[in-house]
């Protein structure tokens, strides 16, 4: 394994590095909270198209199997990333541990050094199995769909911070390495390559922007749609499943008038997740140079 991590970075130097600071955890928290939410939703919206329904039930007798499929779906969230790390030579390890006494987390990590591709498939691996799982039990068993709601909801709010990690690796270019570690991640690249630096700055700030932004403009919509709609003599008219939980905004022709309606709850999670894509992206991006070569 020494012998295959050396191999990796021959020739190269660290050019960045993710370190659990409590910035980092600040923001990660925050992050995922915000896609609890958002998460919430889309399983809710997935939840009424395959079911019909809107309610979920649940009785007293299910919180212990409810405490099992929350500690099933963080452990499998993490054989998961083991399982690709396993598949592109890394033996990898599992922990647990809680950064900072404010963030508990479960880990795999490995020794071994991977390449920006290959990192970027085991870190996105857990989101993409587990969604799909979940979804595909929804849409083939919809009497137990509800039950698909803690490792759908859960599993997407914890992989938030690896989408926020590939982020910052695909800043960098197609031949850095990467090495995952326990509380963090190290980027290598060529001599040539210039360091970059991985921060949380501008999270709170760029989601606020765009979330306010999404609400601001609904707003507009809202005052300027339904004038716009009788002008042009349109009888009805929806954004989202009309009458339903997940309608946006619907209009109505009535005679010599109109009336029209909007669904705040529907417009909040769309603007939480806009945002919350939006600061992802940008939170801490900086102006990485890397000299070709």
């Amino acid at each position: 394994m020494k012998e295959q991590q050396q191999l990796n970075l021959d020739g190269r130097k660290e050019i960045g590095k993710l370190e659990m600071t409590k910035e980092v955890v600040y923001t990660l928290n925050g992050m995922g909270l915000l896609a609890l939410f958002a998460f919430g939703f889309l399983f809710t919206s997935l939840y009424t198209l395959f079911t019909g329904k809107i309610d979920l039930n649940y009785t007293s007798g299910t919180i212990l199997s409810s405490v099992a499929l929350v500690i099933g779906t963080f452990v499998l969230h993490e054989l998961i990333h083991g399982a690709f790390m396993s598949n592109y030579g890394g033996k990898p390890r599992y922990g647990a541990g809680i950064a900072h006494y404010i963030l508990p987390y479960f880990y795999a990590t490995t020794k071994t050094v991977f390449t920006r591709n290959q990192f970027i498939v085991i870190a996105i691996a857990p989101l993409v199995v587990i969604s799909l799982f979940s979804i595909g039990i929804m849409a083939a068993f919809p009497s137990i769909a509800h039950w698909m709601i803690i490792p759908f909801v859960l599993n997407g709010s914890g992989a938030v911070g690896d989408m926020w990690v590939i982020r910052n690796v695909l800043r960098c270019p197609k031949h850095v390495s990467v090495e995952d570690r326990k509380n963090g991640v190290i980027i290598y690249g060529k001599e040539t390559d210039k360091p970059m630096n991985i921060s949380t700055t501008g999270f709170g700030s760029g989601f606020c922007k765009v979330f306010m932004l999404c609400i601001v403009a609904t707003g507009f919509l809202m005052i300027i749609a339904p004038m716009a709609l009788d002008i042009l003599g349109v009888e009805s008219f929806a954004i989202g499943p009309a009458n339903s939980f997940f309608t946006i905004f619907e209009y109505q022709s009535i005679g010599e008038g109109f009336e029209f309606g909007f669904f705040p709850m529907s417009i909040l999670a769309i603007s939480v997740i806009a945002g919350l894509v939006y600061a992802i992206i940008n939170a801490g991006k900086s102006r990485y140079g890397a000299m070709a070569g």
